[in-house]
């Protein structure tokens, strides 16, 4: 009987897979699509015994489901900054008094939060942390969220970073200083490595410069998430992220030390739920993955290091 419910399972499962597979537009060789398949059917068992035992909820329904997890690994590639002192010289570091702050914050709910991108399969997080950050405080100015859509193709090949193998937000921001952004309906994203061939006499935004959050302060984190969206770097490295679905994450093995963080996102707001405090965090995989592209990661400990590398940038205006 144990068997037969073992073979129903994995019928199930390999069920999903078909579906999955139509999902995502995946196109496998026969031996490929086997190998695939034995992976996500391990990946379900995976699951569904972690949400017999757990609060937050996986799931095989997202961009990484039918991947082992080494393979997960090798998509992270924010670049490793080697120390807590590694700064470039013109950061400004939040010293100043903190603002007021909400008990709660959503950004989203107050129309300053652009919609979901996807990276996959290029390493660009950082630009699209950057960028997620740079338009949410745009829409302070003006704008629709629903069509307001900055290049990161200019930002992965134009800034001094390693392309889609990886690179820092704030050295985005150091280049839109300089140069500007356009829209990304002029310079559309290809998730490909290339020469920048960015036309700027269509630039549309530009940047005066960046703040780093004051490091590992809560309060701080939500004060700058007042004025809109901060890019925050985690270690994204547990097989839970990659898997993740629904509910308040936690993961003890992740690390919050700033030569870990492998992944650059953005926060958009703060919340409770059930006494637990938690942050609202943009993903730049698509609504696919998550809870339709988001993850709300425990405040407590500082899960995978929200607040170990905050940067959001100043002057943000309009061209």
């Amino acid at each position: 009987m144990f068997a037969l419910i073992c073979l129903l399972v994995s019928f199930s499962n390999s069920f999903d897979f078909d579906n999955w597979v139509s999902k995502f537009d995946k196109h496998f060789s026969a031996i490929e699509s086997l190998r695939r398949r034995a992976i996500f059917v391990q990946n379900a068992r995976f699951v569904d015994e972690f949400n017999k035992h757990n609060t937050f909820k996986l799931d095989v329904d997202g961009p990484f489901a039918a991947h082992t997890h080494e393979e997960y690994l090798k998509t992270l590639k924010r670049s490793h900054q080697d120390s807590e002192e590694e700064e470039d010289n013109s950061v400004s570091t939040q010293k100043e008094s903190l603002k007021s702050f909400p008990e709660t914050l959503d950004l989203r709910t107050l129309g300053k939060v652009t919609k979901i991108r996807d990276q996959n399969p290029c390493g660009g997080c950082y630009s699209f942390g950057a960028l997620a950050s740079l338009e949410g405080r745009l829409l302070f100015i003006k704008g629709d969220p629903k069509t307001l859509d900055l290049s990161e193709e200019q930002a992965i090949r134009c800034s001094e970073n390693n392309g889609c193998n990886g690179g820092f937000g704030y050295k985005v921001y150091d280049y839109i200083k300089e140069n500007g952004i356009v829209q990304e309906k002029d310079y559309p994203f290809t998730a490909t490595d290339g020469e920048c061939k960015v036309d700027l006499s269509k630039k549309f935004a530009t940047v005066s410069g960046y703040t780093k959050v004051a490091k590992r302060n809560n309060d701080a984190l939500k004060s700058a998430l007042v004025d809109g969206v901060v890019d925050v770097a985690i270690d994204a490295s547990s097989v839970k992220f990659q898997l993740y679905k629904t509910g308040v994450y936690h993961d003890t093995k992740c690390s919050s030390a700033i030569n870990r963080l492998n992944h650059e996102i953005s926060a958009v707001g703060y919340g409770n739920l059930n006494g637990e405090e938690y942050w609202i965090v943009r993903n730049s995989w698509g609504r696919s993955w998550g809870d339709k592209g988001y993850i709300l990661m425990a405040i407590e400990g500082n899960t995978c290091g929200v607040t170990t590398d905050p940067v959001y940038p100043t002057g943000v205006k309009y061209i």
